[in-house]
Formats: C-alpha cells, structure tokens, sequence
C-alpha cells in the first residue's frame, strides 16, 4: 500500500486519535508505549503498517519505542517505516540501524533497527552498539534527550538477545556508566524500555533494576505477558523508570487489533515526572513532524 493511501485512510477518519481511545489520562502524566511491531507483519500473515499505527494511535501515547522496524525493504514493500508512522501520529522520531540491508535488499538506505516517536521535540540521539560476539543477530540501545513539558526526559530504546549469556552481558553494559549511567549525559529523568526477550530472567537484571523501577509492579505482578498468538504467553516486554518519576499505571493493550498485528502487543505505561523548567532545544539529528 502506497504511502498516499495511508494518509488518505486516516484522512477518511479510519485512524482513531481521540483520547477517549486510550484509558483514562490521570493529571499531569505522560502515557509511554513500547512496542515489537515485526516489521509490519502480524501472525496472519499479512504486512499492513497502518494497522500498526492504528494501535499505537489508539492508546495515544507522547512517547514510542519501537523495535524490529525498518527502512527500504523489499519484504515491507519499500517503507520507510519510521517516517511514515511518525507523519501518521505527528509526532518527531529518532531510527538507529541495527542491521544494513543495502546489499541484500539493494537500496542506499535499507536498515533495520530501532526507532524513537515522540510529540516534545528531541533535543539528541545517541545510539549504543549492544551485540555480542558470536550471537544469532546484531542488538542496539537506541538514545533520545525530549524537551517534555515538565522538563528533559532521557528515553532508552532497547531490543536484546535471545541467549541467556547474551542478555546477561548485554544487560551489564546497560546498566553501567557507559549507557544508562554515561556520566556525560545531561542529569535527567529517564527511561528504559523495549523488548527484552527476558523470559528466563537473568541475574544482571538486578543491576538496572538497583537504580530503575518496574512499571509493572504497579499492578502487583512482577511482568506482564506481551508474546504470543493466539495466547499470550511470554512476558518479554519491559518498561522502566528512574526512581524520580511516579508509576502511575501499567498495562498491556487488550483491543482486538493488537492481537493481529503484530506478534507482540504494546505494553503501556503512564507516568508523572517531576516538574522542572524545560530547556530551550538546539541542532538536532531529528525530524520534525510537519
């Protein structure tokens, strides 16, 4: 499906964006949502973008991490995803390649990777190589600094290995000075979340969360199932935050779309920072929505 024809849908009304369609917003917070969406495709089969942002939308979300998306690709007709999802939803983005497909797939620009959306502006990017030698698959932690409304916010997006002994040292280098604790980064709120694969949970784990919470202890469980069709059944989704920000809610989304159109299904959180004078943004390597 060609890019006009998606626009032209949410044109026509077919893309929810009300408030109403997420649940209630409690005073002051930020609703984030992190999301494996498989390239478009869902367990049908069938690669449809637009159904992608149809979910996303209908959380309505001001922060997205997605993982598994990408660029220029034959399998997903050409897309460059990140921008359309991002022009979709109005709101900036941020994409890091984790994989280069410009051979394989035979375009400049082809790559697969992970991706930032926001509705505050991104004053940086970083990203940080995760991948570990021998490993089935390249890994990456993608990096955005937002302006919100109540001040900067550090957002890290993330998508581990499958091994065991890969995520242990993945999750080691996540949780030291050279990522989430890089003493040059500007003192800031933040967050960590994306796909994990941590279905057998690894002892590193405990060093992020020494400094970060789960979200999902607020619903008294300690993960929330994210995987699986027809049955979700694998807790491999993830939302953490710094001790700063209040967990407000967090949830796994149960609308009827979720289940199709992707493997995974967005696990959301709302969450209330801390009010601080938001600074003034400047050169970015970002793009605006229009």
């Amino acid at each position: 499906m060609k890019i006009q024809n998606r626009l032209k849908k949410l044109l026509t009304g077919q893309l929810e964006t009300t408030e109403a369609a997420g649940l209630p917003r409690a005073e002051r917070t930020l609703r984030v949502l992190t999301y494996n969406i498989h390239h478009g495709r869902g367990p049908d089969g069938k690669y449809d973008l637009l159904r992608i942002a149809r979910v996303i939308s209908s959380e309505s979300p001001e922060i997205v991490a997605l993982q598994e998306i990408e660029r220029f690709r034959h399998r997903s007709h050409r897309d460059d995803q990140p921008r359309i999802l991002a022009e979709i939803l109005n709101m900036y983005y941020c994409f890091a390649p984790v994989r280069d497909h410009r051979l394989s797939d035979e375009h400049a620009h082809a790559a697969y990777g992970n991706a930032i959306l926001s509705k505050f502006p991104i004053r940086s990017t970083s990203h940080f190589d995760l991948s570990v030698p021998g490993a089935r698959e390249p890994r990456g932690c993608l990096h955005a600094l937002l302006d919100t409304p109540h001040g900067l916010l550090h957002v890290f997006c993330v998508h581990l290995g499958l091994r065991y002994s890969e995520r242990r040292e993945q999750l080691a280098r996540l949780a030291s000075e050279e990522i989430i604790h890089n003493p040059r980064l500007t003192p800031a709120p933040a967050i960590v979340l994306g796909d994990f694969n941590n279905w057998w949970p690894v002892r590193t784990c405990k060093k992020l969360q020494a400094t970060f919470r789960n979200t999902c202890h607020v619903t008294g469980r300690k993960r929330l199932r994210t995987f699986g069709h027809p049955l979700t059944f694998l807790a491999l989704d993830y939302i953490y935050a710094s001790p700063e920000i209040e967990i407000v809610r967090c949830y796994v989304s149960r609308k009827a779309l979720a289940r199709v159109a992707s493997d995974h299904r967005p696990l959301i959180s709302d969450l209330r920072l801390p009010i601080k004078e938001s600074l003034s943004i400047a050169g970015l390597n970002v793009v605006a929505p229009r």
